[in-house]
């Protein structure tokens, strides 16, 4: 941890993300957050552990990933609830994939806060995952995604992800 960055590290994890916006800026923290989660690696910045876990960051900086590296994934997808910036898209589609149902339920809360566009058949088969909470996920990242639809003007449909509207 570098000695100029002070993180309340009890704080809520909108706060925490606020730090690292602040620190980075929303396309620095997403070009990390895809790395962390694509490479599992934070490169030479141990507190952006910090910043996306809290205490709880430490450990994982410590002690290694070992069996539970879907953790560090779920947080780097967690902090795009609190953070955005459209270069993280395809890694949200991808998240929805992943071989842990942790970040699977972590992606589509994501696609449903940030109307995130991809694999919309990808979030409807999660609807039949075998864990609960991915179920629930996968309905309401539908549900918020039907109801942009029917907002949107026909003038602006979704575009493929990345691609401009």
């Amino acid at each position: 941890m570098t000695d100029d960055l002070e993180v309340p590290l009890d704080a809520h994890p909108a706060v925490l993300i606020g730090l690292a916006v602040d620190r980075w800026g929303p396309h620095g923290l997403m070009d990390r957050c895809v790395r962390l989660y694509r490479e599992m690696d934070w490169g030479d910045e141990p507190e952006l552990m910090l910043l996306l876990a809290g205490r709880a960051g430490s450990r994982w900086v410590d002690l290694g990933f070992g069996t539970q590296g879907y953790f560090v994934r779920t947080w780097a997808l967690r902090a795009m609830l609190y953070a955005w910036h459209e270069s993280a898209a395809t890694t949200v589609i991808d998240g929805l994939d992943d071989e842990h149902w942790r970040p699977r339920e972590m992606a589509l809360k994501v696609v449903a806060k940030r109307l995130v566009n991809g694999d919309i058949d990808a979030v409807a088969a999660l609807r039949h995952d075998p864990v609960p909470r991915v179920q629930v996920a996968a309905s309401r990242a539908l549900e918020r995604l039907s109801r942009e639809i029917v907002r949107r003007p026909p003038e602006q449909p979704f575009a493929p992800v990345g691609e401009p509207f």
